[in-house]
């Protein structure tokens, strides 16, 4: 993983950008020039976020067999995109090697991320319920300003995440539960605002728990994601969100992380510290960072894990 930060003093600095990106920036307001370009980017995966001072005009064409989604950071934010024009919040999309441009308001911040075309299909399919497939034929999406600030939040706190502590892109582990909530996020608005949820039965959403977990007990070393139960059980995260809330008055993220620490307070508990550590105990059911872990622990059970009693 290929991970960048950098300060901008100069629009055409925004040009030097990820693999397979034909682009060109103009500045188009007078003034000083500043902004920042975060950018990652592995063979099947890039995400980016900029921020820029003047208004901007952008140009070029996307990478070959990938498709793009993006969205403003900011409820000022405002512009044209592929000639449409969007105030606030919006979502915008691009498919493989299409020809973009887009015109920004002054201060404008976004930030987006990039997959193979075949991939996002796919995602988006099952985490609509079948009802929506990634089209960029319709490329802008005006999001409520509700929607729009909970998308922000979310994003930005990934990207927070990722500028403290580059260093977890290198974890296979770390870098795919960030890619899977990035994708949750964005996919999330592709389903339909009007849409009306199917009236599932109690017995139902119990079932879709059920084999949410089954799914985590089959692979607990992965780190299962809330992206991966949605594209296994062919629900939308609202669906498995409502499974969640109504089985166990949780949510699905929370449930997985119980789920997983009790998994490790069981090996813990019927291992002794000789035969199993405490970093291997909790590698087995995917936790890569020690004082996360170490804090999640005590925080569901009350002591750390250093603590738990162990065989002789």
């Amino acid at each position: 993983m290929e991970f960048r930060i950098r300060p901008l003093k100069d629009v055409n600095d925004l040009s030097v950008g990820m693999r397979g990106w034909e682009q060109v920036y103009r500045q188009m307001s007078p003034g000083f020039f500043s902004g920042v370009a975060v950018q990652a980017e592995t063979s099947e995966f890039q995400f980016f976020r900029e921020k820029t001072s003047r208004r901007v005009c952008q140009t070029g064409v996307t990478p070959g067999h990938f498709s793009s989604i993006a969205v403003p950071l900011e409820a000022g934010a405002s512009g044209t995109f592929q000639g449409l024009r969007f105030d606030g919040f919006a979502l915008l999309l691009l498919g493989e090697e299409e020809e973009f441009r887009m015109h920004t308001s002054e201060a404008f911040h976004y930030c987006g991320v990039s997959l193979p075309s075949d991939v996002i299909s796919m995602l988006s399919s099952a985490v609509t319920d079948g009802e929506m497939e990634f089209s960029s034929r319709s490329s802008v999406h005006s999001l409520k300003l509700s929607q729009g600030t909970e998308t922000s939040g979310r994003l930005l706190s990934c990207f927070a995440q990722v500028e403290r502590t580059p260093g977890m892109l290198q974890n296979p582990v770390l870098l795919k539960r960030i890619r899977d909530e990035m994708l949750s996020v964005l996919l999330d608005l592709l389903v339909p605002g009007n849409r009306v949820e199917r009236d599932l039965t109690h017995t139902t959403y119990a079932d879709i728990v059920r084999r949410s977990e089954k799914l985590l007990q089959a692979d607990s070393d992965a780190a299962v994601t809330v992206l991966d139960l949605c594209v296994a059980l062919r629900c939308s995260r609202r669906t498995l969100q409502t499974s969640f809330q109504r089985v166990a008055n949780v949510s699905p993220v929370e449930y997985l992380r119980m789920m997983r620490l009790n998994g490790v307070r069981r090996l813990l508990r019927s291992t002794s510290q000789n035969e199993l550590g405490v970093g291997d105990a909790a590698a087995k059911w995917g936790f890569t960072h020690a004082s996360y872990f170490a804090r999640e622990y005590r925080s569901l059970f009350g002591e750390l894990p250093s603590q738990t009693a162990r065989q002789s």
